[in-house]
């Protein structure tokens, strides 16, 4: 089986995206990562050695350039990165299904070194994997939300796989799944915007750079909702 990166910037999805590929090939996802969590949790091919070439996608997180060219092909999840962002600051403080508490969006300086670290991390993913891997398909989170089964069947193909229609509607009709983060507890709910506007100026470049990639490559371009305001939804 060919070498094929799941790759993203922590927060995109990617766990999330394995569970619809495996319901929708029956083949198993691995990962470069060897998570014990996920392993006990149901991803049975997390465990295998990401180069054994029997899982039918790699997750991974890494973006330099000898560990992409390492693949016969990549999928880059991309999800617009201040939802990223507070859905990756969720599993640092929550776990793969928790929620960070507000206050710690306050607290010293580690909101802003977390933001100022991780918006060049989500832009630097994006870039090298269009970079640097020759046979690259990109997934827009926000695409795939809205559109499960005509992203999914995308994805398959991209793979070179016999698209099951009975599977992909039956992914559809339930794409839950046991890691998407559920809504926020009452007390964890986030009542301002924990971006400021110093912050969405420099993500606001970020972005534009990606954009721009996207198009050198011929790649779906980012979705139209990728500088919104804040709106306090709850993040997965």
């Amino acid at each position: 089986m060919p070498l094929v990166s799941l790759a993203s910037f922590p927060g995109s999805g990617n766990t999330w995206v394995r569970y619809l590929i495996e319901r929708a090939t029956g083949i198993y996802t691995g990962s470069y990562y060897n998570d014990g969590e996920l392993s006990k949790k149901g991803f049975l091919g997390e465990r295998e050695h990401y180069k054994k070439g029997t899982t039918v996608v790699i997750k991974t997180h890494r973006f330099d350039e000898d560990h992409i060219r390492e693949f016969d092909a990549g999928i880059v999840v991309i999800r617009n990165p201040y939802d990223a962002m507070v859905s990756e600051h969720n599993r640092k403080f929550g776990g793969h299904t928790g929620h960070a508490n507000p206050s710690q969006y306050k607290q010293g300086t580690e909101w802003t070194d977390f933001v100022l670290g991780k918006s060049r991390t989500w832009t630097n993913t994006a870039l090298n994997w269009l970079l640097y891997q020759p046979n690259v398909h990109v997934v827009h989170y926000e695409h795939l939300k809205a559109d499960i089964y005509g992203e999914l069947k995308n994805i398959v193909q991209f793979l070179k796989l016999p698209v099951n229609e009975n599977r992909l509607l039956c992914v559809a009709s339930d794409p839950v799944g046991k890691f998407k983060r559920p809504p926020a507890p009452k007390n964890k709910q986030l009542e301002f915007d924990p971006f400021t506007e110093d912050m969405r100026e420099m993500v606001s470049l970020y972005i534009k750079s990606v954009a721009m990639a996207l198009e050198a490559r011929n790649q779906e371009p980012l979705p139209d909702q990728y500088n919104p305001k804040f709106t306090f939804q709850s993040h997965d």
